[in-house]
């Protein structure tokens, strides 16, 4: 845990789609699950880059 003047943000360094079909369950509003089949999935690989204050208190 960072100081209180810390901000944190995401930089996303790569983002790619990995075609692999897999099955995918969705919940409808009755609570019934459904089965679908989904030909990708969305990767995305970020870093967190903390900004602030990193001076100690004297």
């Amino acid at each position: 845990m960072c100081g209180g003047n810390t901000k944190e943000t995401y930089l996303e360094i790569l983002y790619f789609r990995q075609f692999y079909k897999h099955f995918v369950f969705t919940e409808d509003e009755d609570g019934n699950r459904n089965k679908r089949i989904e030909k990708y999935f969305e990767v995305s690989a970020v870093v967190d880059v903390g900004c602030g204050d990193t001076k100690e208190p004297v």
